[in-house]
């Protein structure tokens, strides 16, 4: 037969993968990671002989590492809205944004144009903060004469701020929304880190959870800031 940790990894999901390596962690025992699948399953021949090479303990662990490859490759697409709300729709901008932020465990990239204090999507970045998440905002310094941005360095202190300087001296604005967690997962949105994109405006976005994509949005803007032309630090 083929390989049969590849024969595995294609036949098995990620949750069922989870599923027999957590018994094979407790004993070991072939017939009980067996008894997990349907007795037609083409992965049972392969399970057996991966059991037989490497043992039950080892095998777990080789399951648990397909489970992760495949949760950090998958790709999942969903829309996102603010405003009225209808059956069928998509996660709303307000959950969805806390939660995206919520479970950031190494890094939160965020830009916005306008922000409000009392906005969920800066509590939310306050926490990741709070945790020792390191958070990084671009945003517009010229807003409200700057106000926007000074409240924005108060609230959220022990962030990195970053600001858009048009090229030549011409006049542009940093209009972009988007937050990006622990470059794997990406908003991209029309809503603002303000009361009003959260509640009352009708807004539209996506996140895109593809680590691939999530990781080139991120280093685009991280080289913006790089090379110190159009995205500089707030002084």
């Amino acid at each position: 037969m083929a390989d049969p940790f590849v024969e595995l990894a294609s036949a098995l999901s990620p949750a069922l993968a989870l599923k027999i390596a957590s018994g094979l962690e407790i004993d070991g025992r072939l017939s009980k990671a067996l008894d997990k699948l349907p007795a037609d399953s083409p992965a049972r021949p392969a399970l057996r002989a991966a059991h037989e090479a490497v043992g039950g303990p080892v095998l777990a662990g080789v399951l648990r590492g397909f489970a992760v490859a495949a949760d950090a490759n998958a790709t999942d697409i969903r829309a996102v809205w603010s405003g009225p709300t209808f059956e069928g729709d998509g996660d709303h901008t307000t959950s969805a944004l806390a939660h995206l932020i919520d479970d950031a465990k190494e890094d939160v990239f965020a830009s916005t144009f306008s922000a409000t204090s009392d906005s969920p999507f800066v509590d939310a970045l306050w926490r990741a903060i709070a945790r020792g998440v390191q958070t990084t905002l671009l945003v517009d310094s010229s807003v409200n004469r700057g106000a926007t941005a000074a409240m924005l360095r108060e609230r959220l202190s022990g962030a990195r701020f970053w600001t858009y300087r048009p090229p030549g001296g011409s006049y542009g604005v940093q209009h972009s929304k988007v937050v990006i967690v622990d470059s794997r997962r990406a908003f991209v949105t029309s809503a603002n880190l303000s009361t009003a994109g959260a509640e009352r405006n009708l807004e539209a976005g996506v996140i895109v959870s593809d680590a691939a994509f999530a990781s080139n949005m991120r280093q685009r803007l991280s080289s913006l800031h790089a090379k110190g032309v159009e995205v500089v630090d707030l002084p």
